[in-house]
């Protein structure tokens, strides 16, 4: 209950009546009274019987100011809640052709990343050295061409496709084997080895250093050891398997071309593959003839000069 001397002062103050002695005892009461003294709201209201009307906007500011809400509900006209609607529609619309043009331009890349292929050649005088994405070392030889055929990352295979000679150190890796598909005569597989392979159509040959590899055609397949060359005959539909020297089958890498009893007709064929702009012929005298010994792989001058030397007159000519 409020003190009866407070409540006569503080309905003076309300009215504005406090004379400076009052105004001081007033403060005085105020700060030193228990709270118990002190008015509540319902009690401070009812000293004063002013009447107060506030207008619409007070009222609409005070409302929302304690509930955040508004006081009176909101009547929008039809015209404008049909724009609204509308607006909406709109909005969902674009989200909508917005998600329709991500999905199709992801669907796009996707496409354009399966449709795409690695390509990398050696039209160079010189052995090109490769490192493909799987950390597989390629010795390219001169006017040889090899195209990636899958993904490394994420393809259950490295595929790849070999046209010409080169010389691998595959990458090991059990999980992801390393595919030679379509190259020449037959198909390779290895997980983790180095061979040199010779990819041409009627004479393709591969020559194991270490590891093992398996060569395929057609439904048949065979496997090679190191210090073997097998290649594919055609006529007899089967694979030949044989001892082979690696160092040799290997001695381009260092700019040579190694030859043993070969036929001068092969070797003509070796260097217009090396120099096709050269249209290098051999005289007919000397079709059966065979040449053994080293050539250098990036000067064909010096190749010619040694051919016709072994043989004490010209036998190669350009056209």
């Amino acid at each position: 209950m409020m003190n009866s001397k407070i409540a006569a002062l503080y309905k003076k103050f309300l009215k504005g009546e406090l004379s400076p002695e009052e105004n001081a005892i007033f403060l005085d009461l105020l700060t030193s009274c228990d709270r118990d003294e002190l008015p509540d709201v319902e009690e401070v209201v009812s000293l004063d019987n002013r009447d107060c009307e506030l207008n619409k906007t007070t009222s609409e500011d005070i409302f929302f100011t304690i509930t955040g809400s508004s006081l009176t509900p909101r009547l929008i006209p039809i015209w404008k809640r049909r724009w609204s609607v509308i607006s909406a529609a709109a909005c969902l619309l674009l989200i909508g052709l917005a998600g329709l043009f991500q999905f199709k331009f992801k669907g796009q890349q996707e496409i354009n990343k399966v449709s795409e292929i690695v390509h990398y050649s050696n039209p160079t005088k010189f052995v090109k050295q490769l490192v493909l994405p799987d950390g597989t070392h390629v010795s390219l030889r001169q006017g040889a061409h090899i195209e990636l055929l899958s993904d490394f990352d994420t393809d259950s295979l490295r595929r790849i496709k070999l046209s010409g000679e080169a010389f691998f150190e595959v990458a090991k890796n059990a999980e992801q084997p390393f595919v030679i598909a379509s190259s020449g005569d037959f198909d390779v597989r290895v997980l983790g080895t180095a061979f040199n392979l010779n990819c041409s159509e009627g004479r393709s040959s591969l020559v194991l250093s270490h590891g093992k590899v398996r060569v395929s055609r057609a439904g048949q397949y065979s496997f090679v050891t190191p210090g073997q060359k097998v290649a594919y005959d055609m006529r007899q539909r089967q694979f030949n398997v044989a001892k082979a020297d690696t160092s040799i089958a290997s001695n381009w890498k260092s700019d040579l071309l190694s030859f043993n009893q070969v036929p001068l007709m092969q070797i003509v064929a070796d260097l217009n593959n090396l120099y096709p702009d050269s249209h290098l012929e051999l005289i007919d005298s000397f079709r059966t003839e065979s040449y053994t010994g080293y050539l250098p792989a990036s000067d064909l001058e010096k190749s010619l000069k040694m051919l016709n030397t072994a043989f004490n007159q010209t036998i190669i000519y350009k056209k």
